[in-house]
Protein backbone atom coordinates (compact mmCIF):
# COMPACT_ATOMS: atom_id res chain seq x y z
CA UNK A 1 0.00 0.00 0.00
CA UNK A 2 1.34 3.40 -1.02
CA UNK A 3 0.98 7.06 -0.14
CA UNK A 4 1.64 10.00 -2.45
CA UNK A 5 3.61 13.06 -1.41
CA UNK A 6 1.07 15.69 -2.40
CA UNK A 7 1.41 19.44 -3.00
CA UNK A 8 -1.91 19.80 -4.79
CA UNK A 9 -0.10 20.59 -8.05
CA UNK A 10 0.18 18.90 -11.41
CA UNK A 11 3.38 16.87 -10.89
CA UNK A 12 2.31 15.08 -7.71
CA UNK A 13 -1.14 14.57 -9.21
CA UNK A 14 0.22 13.07 -12.42
CA UNK A 15 2.65 10.87 -10.49
CA UNK A 16 -0.33 9.50 -8.51
CA UNK A 17 -2.24 8.93 -11.75
CA UNK A 18 0.57 7.05 -13.48
CA UNK A 19 1.09 4.76 -10.48
CA UNK A 20 -2.65 4.11 -10.18
CA UNK A 21 -2.86 3.30 -13.90
CA UNK A 22 0.02 0.85 -13.42
CA UNK A 23 -2.06 -1.01 -10.84
CA UNK A 24 -0.59 0.29 -7.59
CA UNK A 25 -2.85 0.87 -4.59
CA UNK A 26 -2.53 4.42 -3.24
CA UNK A 27 -4.57 4.96 -0.09
CA UNK A 28 -3.11 8.17 1.35
CA UNK A 29 -2.04 11.66 0.38
CA UNK A 30 0.77 13.17 2.44
CA UNK A 31 0.65 16.95 2.49
CA UNK A 32 2.67 19.45 4.52
CA UNK A 33 1.54 22.98 5.28
CA UNK A 34 2.95 25.81 7.34
CA UNK A 35 1.30 25.95 10.77
CA UNK A 36 1.48 29.73 10.98
CA UNK A 37 -0.32 30.28 7.67
CA UNK A 38 -2.35 27.12 7.16
CA UNK A 39 -1.06 27.00 3.59
CA UNK A 40 1.09 24.71 1.46
CA UNK A 41 4.67 25.99 1.27
CA UNK A 42 5.63 27.61 -2.08
CA UNK A 43 2.22 26.94 -3.62
CA UNK A 44 0.42 29.09 -1.03
CA UNK A 45 -2.77 27.02 -1.35
CA UNK A 46 -5.08 26.81 1.65
CA UNK A 47 -5.00 23.52 3.56
CA UNK A 48 -8.78 23.24 3.16
CA UNK A 49 -8.43 22.95 -0.63
CA UNK A 50 -6.03 20.03 -0.22
CA UNK A 51 -8.64 18.39 2.01
CA UNK A 52 -11.20 18.88 -0.75
CA UNK A 53 -8.88 17.24 -3.28
CA UNK A 54 -8.52 14.18 -1.05
CA UNK A 55 -12.31 13.93 -0.70
CA UNK A 56 -12.77 14.13 -4.44
CA UNK A 57 -10.12 11.48 -5.11
CA UNK A 58 -11.55 9.27 -2.38
CA UNK A 59 -8.38 8.69 -0.35
CA UNK A 60 -7.26 9.48 3.18
CA UNK A 61 -5.22 12.62 3.82
CA UNK A 62 -2.40 12.93 6.32
CA UNK A 63 -1.84 16.67 6.56
CA UNK A 64 1.22 17.56 8.60
CA UNK A 65 1.58 21.07 10.02
CA UNK A 66 5.25 22.03 10.00
CA UNK A 67 6.92 24.73 12.07
CA UNK A 68 10.42 26.16 12.13
CA UNK A 69 13.24 24.99 9.90
CA UNK A 70 13.60 21.30 10.78
CA UNK A 71 11.45 20.14 7.88
CA UNK A 72 13.14 16.77 7.43
CA UNK A 73 12.49 15.71 11.03
CA UNK A 74 8.81 16.59 10.74
CA UNK A 75 8.46 14.91 7.35
CA UNK A 76 10.11 11.80 8.76
CA UNK A 77 7.59 11.75 11.63
CA UNK A 78 4.81 11.78 9.04
CA UNK A 79 6.41 8.85 7.21
CA UNK A 80 6.58 6.82 10.41
CA UNK A 81 2.91 7.60 11.02
CA UNK A 82 2.00 6.41 7.53
CA UNK A 83 4.10 3.29 8.06
CA UNK A 84 2.06 2.53 11.19
CA UNK A 85 -1.04 2.57 8.96
CA UNK A 86 0.47 -0.10 6.71
CA UNK A 87 2.02 2.15 4.06
CA UNK A 88 5.27 0.70 2.69
CA UNK A 89 6.08 3.14 -0.13
CA UNK A 90 5.83 6.82 -1.05
CA UNK A 91 5.21 8.25 -4.53
CA UNK A 92 6.94 11.50 -5.49
CA UNK A 93 6.39 13.80 -8.46
CA UNK A 94 10.02 14.84 -8.95
CA UNK A 95 11.24 14.87 -12.54
CA UNK A 96 14.94 15.61 -12.92
CA UNK A 97 16.45 17.51 -9.97
CA UNK A 98 18.89 14.98 -8.54
CA UNK A 99 19.26 16.78 -5.20
CA UNK A 100 15.52 16.57 -4.58
CA UNK A 101 15.41 12.88 -5.43
CA UNK A 102 18.31 12.11 -3.11
CA UNK A 103 16.55 13.91 -0.26
CA UNK A 104 13.37 11.91 -0.84
CA UNK A 105 15.24 8.62 -1.08
CA UNK A 106 17.24 9.32 2.08
CA UNK A 107 14.25 10.26 4.22
CA UNK A 108 12.31 7.22 2.98
CA UNK A 109 15.28 4.99 3.77
CA UNK A 110 15.35 6.35 7.32
CA UNK A 111 11.65 5.54 7.68
CA UNK A 112 12.05 2.08 6.18
CA UNK A 113 9.72 2.66 3.23
CA UNK A 114 10.31 2.54 -0.51
CA UNK A 115 10.31 5.58 -2.80
CA UNK A 116 8.78 5.76 -6.28
CA UNK A 117 9.43 8.37 -8.99
CA UNK A 118 7.14 7.60 -11.96
CA UNK A 119 7.98 10.88 -13.74
CA UNK A 120 11.74 10.62 -13.32
CA UNK A 121 13.77 11.67 -16.38
CA UNK A 122 10.71 11.85 -18.61
CA UNK A 123 10.61 14.69 -21.12
CA UNK A 124 8.94 17.65 -19.43
CA UNK A 125 7.07 18.80 -22.52
CA UNK A 126 5.72 15.27 -22.93
CA UNK A 127 4.67 15.16 -19.26
CA UNK A 128 2.74 18.41 -19.59
CA UNK A 129 1.09 17.39 -22.85
CA UNK A 130 0.13 13.97 -21.46
CA UNK A 131 -1.24 15.58 -18.29
CA UNK A 132 -3.52 17.79 -20.37
CA UNK A 133 -4.42 15.02 -22.82
CA UNK A 134 -5.63 12.84 -19.94
CA UNK A 135 -8.12 15.58 -19.08
CA UNK A 136 -6.55 17.15 -16.01
CA UNK A 137 -7.12 20.84 -15.32
CA UNK A 138 -4.80 23.02 -13.24
CA UNK A 139 -4.43 26.70 -12.45
CA UNK A 140 -1.23 28.69 -11.88
CA UNK A 141 -1.16 29.73 -8.21
CA UNK A 142 2.44 30.86 -7.67
CA UNK A 143 5.39 31.96 -9.77
CA UNK A 144 8.94 33.17 -9.50
CA UNK A 145 9.07 36.76 -10.75
CA UNK A 146 12.57 36.16 -12.17
CA UNK A 147 11.00 33.93 -14.80
CA UNK A 148 7.34 34.84 -15.28
CA UNK A 149 5.14 37.92 -15.03
CA UNK A 150 2.21 38.49 -12.70
CA UNK A 151 -0.24 38.06 -15.59
CA UNK A 152 0.34 34.28 -15.49
CA UNK A 153 -1.33 34.05 -12.07
CA UNK A 154 -4.80 32.54 -12.14
CA UNK A 155 -4.41 31.13 -15.65
CA UNK A 156 -5.66 27.63 -16.37
CA UNK A 157 -2.79 25.83 -18.08
CA UNK A 158 -3.46 24.61 -21.60
CA UNK A 159 -1.69 23.44 -24.76
CA UNK A 160 -0.59 27.01 -25.47
CA UNK A 161 1.56 27.06 -22.32
CA UNK A 162 4.47 25.27 -23.98
CA UNK A 163 4.41 27.68 -26.90
CA UNK A 164 4.48 30.64 -24.54
CA UNK A 165 7.40 29.19 -22.58
CA UNK A 166 9.33 28.47 -25.79
CA UNK A 167 8.76 32.05 -26.92
CA UNK A 168 9.98 33.45 -23.61
CA UNK A 169 13.06 31.21 -23.69
CA UNK A 170 14.12 32.68 -27.04
CA UNK A 171 14.81 35.97 -25.25
CA UNK A 172 16.37 34.49 -22.12
CA UNK A 173 20.17 34.59 -22.29
CA UNK A 174 20.77 32.63 -19.08
CA UNK A 175 18.58 30.10 -17.28
CA UNK A 176 15.71 28.83 -19.41
CA UNK A 177 12.18 28.19 -18.12
CA UNK A 178 11.47 24.47 -17.79
CA UNK A 179 8.10 23.30 -19.22
CA UNK A 180 6.91 21.79 -15.92
CA UNK A 181 8.42 24.50 -13.72
CA UNK A 182 10.74 21.93 -12.15
CA UNK A 183 13.08 24.67 -10.91
CA UNK A 184 10.27 26.50 -9.12
CA UNK A 185 9.39 28.84 -11.99
CA UNK A 186 5.68 28.28 -11.35
CA UNK A 187 3.35 26.14 -9.25
CA UNK A 188 -0.16 24.89 -9.90
CA UNK A 189 -3.32 23.61 -8.24
CA UNK A 190 -5.22 20.76 -9.91
CA UNK A 191 -8.97 21.20 -9.72
CA UNK A 192 -10.36 18.54 -12.07
CA UNK A 193 -9.48 15.45 -14.07
CA UNK A 194 -9.96 11.68 -14.31
CA UNK A 195 -8.60 11.15 -10.80
CA UNK A 196 -11.36 13.29 -9.27
CA UNK A 197 -14.94 12.28 -8.63
CA UNK A 198 -16.03 15.94 -8.66
CA UNK A 199 -14.25 19.21 -9.57
CA UNK A 200 -12.78 21.39 -6.83
CA UNK A 201 -14.63 24.70 -6.72
CA UNK A 202 -12.67 27.87 -6.03
CA UNK A 203 -12.72 31.62 -6.55
CA UNK A 204 -9.77 33.81 -7.42
CA UNK A 205 -8.71 36.03 -4.54
CA UNK A 206 -6.03 38.60 -3.89
CA UNK A 207 -2.65 38.62 -5.60
CA UNK A 208 0.33 39.00 -3.27
CA UNK A 209 4.03 39.63 -3.97
CA UNK A 210 6.31 38.11 -1.34
CA UNK A 211 10.08 37.55 -1.38
CA UNK A 212 10.33 37.45 -5.16
CA UNK A 213 7.24 35.33 -5.72
CA UNK A 214 3.76 36.18 -6.94
CA UNK A 215 0.92 34.20 -5.36
CA UNK A 216 -2.82 34.26 -5.85
CA UNK A 217 -5.25 33.24 -3.13
CA UNK A 218 -7.81 30.59 -4.01
CA UNK A 219 -10.98 30.96 -1.98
Amino acid sequence: MLACSWSGGKDSCFAFWKMACAGYEIKYLLNTCRKESGRVAFHGVRASLIEEQARSIGVELLQKEVVGNDYEKQFLEALFELKSFGVDGIVFGDIDVEQNRQWCENVCKKAGVRSYFPLWNLDQARILNDFLAEGFKAIVVALNSKFLDEEWLGKVIGPDLLNQIETLNVYRLTTKITPCGEMGEYHTFVFDGPLFRFPIRYKLGEKVFKEGYWLIDLL
